[in-house]
């Protein structure tokens, strides 16, 4: 028998050569070109991060500081407004003052102010770091009107200036339909509530200033006491047995609610400083503050003033001066401000970490160097109410 030839197979590759892969070289060279590659995905996500924080807290500012300026110039075109009475009319006022009350209704003064110690024209004055309202109201002045109201004790951050303004809103489809000693009868109820503090006029013969103490129901304004003690409420020592408004009223009557609102420089919820406002108009005994705008920092505040002839005419800014260089008895001669804001952002936004210093209102007020981004604002406003001299 003839044995068969073995079958041939062929030779299966050599291990090494089937196990073969990247060497050490390659794999640190892969490695740090992964590395290189991760960290510049790293650097420029940090950056976007950065550039898109900073242009949100810059975008914020600048809203904030623009909204600021545009609601105080609305809120001051319409200080001091006396209906369509072409010229200016002596008030009597009815009112049981107390405090600054006499300054906060006086219908001459139709905006007042305070501002902080070290911060009248010409100063240096450095934010703090800590903001927190001093407890008192001594820290501010303005001439001839006393300290601030009780009611803003405690609300005010250090170097924040404060002002008040005044206006009138009109109460329409209201008129007289008959005057009686202290008391005119009404066309209709009046419709008022929360015991609002009143001025009623013919624009020709008189003016009265005066708080409404009965309900909206009424149809009647008089001169009583009221119920709840209504601040600050009417002076009901009687008239000497005559009439006691200034004048008798008829259907030409118009009737317009006094608006008094303060605005100053205060700390949020959040410790935030932020610009407030606070109706004074009514009970000062229980204010709600509100906040308006936040981020706002520092509230600086000059005060056009127009001398007495023959050194001035009543129509043209004499002097530029802060509230505690008004001359006595001056405030009705202010016709236009500057008013001066710095808005920061709630966060370090990567601004500059070192102080700043703005030219607010002639005061060089520095910052801290706490990386927020920091914007000044400014306007000048005349006061329109009081431009118009006959």
């Amino acid at each position: 028998m003839r044995l068969e030839q073995a079958t041939q197979f062929p030779r299966p590759p050599s291990v090494s050569r089937r196990s073969a892969g990247f060497s050490l070289v390659e794999l640190m060279v892969a490695i740090t070109l992964g590395l290189l590659l991760t960290a510049g995905m790293v650097q420029l996500f940090s950056s976007t991060k950065v550039t898109f924080r900073t242009n949100d807290a810059l975008a914020r500012v600048q809203e904030n500081g623009r909204f600021t300026l545009e609601m105080l110039k609305r809120e001051l075109r319409e200080a001091g407004t006396n209906g369509f009475c072409a010229a200016q009319l002596e008030v009597r006022s009815h009112l049981d003052s107390a405090d600054t009350l006499d300054e906060i209704f006086d219908a001459g003064r139709l905006i007042i102010g305070w501002n902080y110690a070290g911060t009248s024209s010409g100063n240096d004055f450095t934010v703090p770091e800590d903001l927190t309202p001093p407890a008192g109201t001594g820290s501010w002045s303005g001439t001839d009107i006393g300290a601030l109201p009780g009611a803003l004790a405690g609300q005010v951050v250090p170097g924040s200036d404060v002002l008040i303004v005044r206006r009138q809103q009109p109460i329409p489809g209201v008129t007289a339909s008959n005057t009686n000693n202290s008391a005119i009868d009404l066309n209709t109820n009046h419709g008022l509530e929360d015991n609002p503090v009143v001025m009623i006029t013919d624009c020709a013969t008189g003016a009265d200033l005066f708080q409404v103490t009965n309900n909206e129901n009424a149809t009647a304004f008089n001169l009583g006491a009221g119920a709840g003690g209504a601040t600050p409420g009417n002076n009901t020592g009687g008239c000497g047995g005559g009439l006691c408004w200034s004048t008798t009223y008829d259907d030409s009557m118009q009737a317009f609610e006094i608006v008094v609102n303060a605005y100053y420089i205060g700390l949020s919820a959040r410790g935030e400083p932020a610009l407030f406002e606070v109706d004074l108009s009514r009970d000062q005994a229980d204010v709600q503050p509100q906040e308006l705008v936040g981020g706002v920092e520092s509230m600086q505040i000059q005060y056009g003033f127009s001398r007495n002839p023959p050194a001035g005419d009543g129509q043209h800014v004499d002097d530029w001066l802060s509230a505690d260089q008004i001359p006595a008895d001056g405030w009705a001669q202010v016709i236009a401000m500057r008013l001066g804001f710095i808005v920061r952002s709630d966060e370090n936004a990567d601004g500059s970490p070192v102080e700043q210093t703005f030219d607010l209102s002639d005061v060089n007020v520095g910052t801290q160097g706490d990386g927020r981004m920091r914007h000044a604002f400014s306007t000048t406003i005349a006061l329109r109410n009081r431009l118009v001299v006959l």
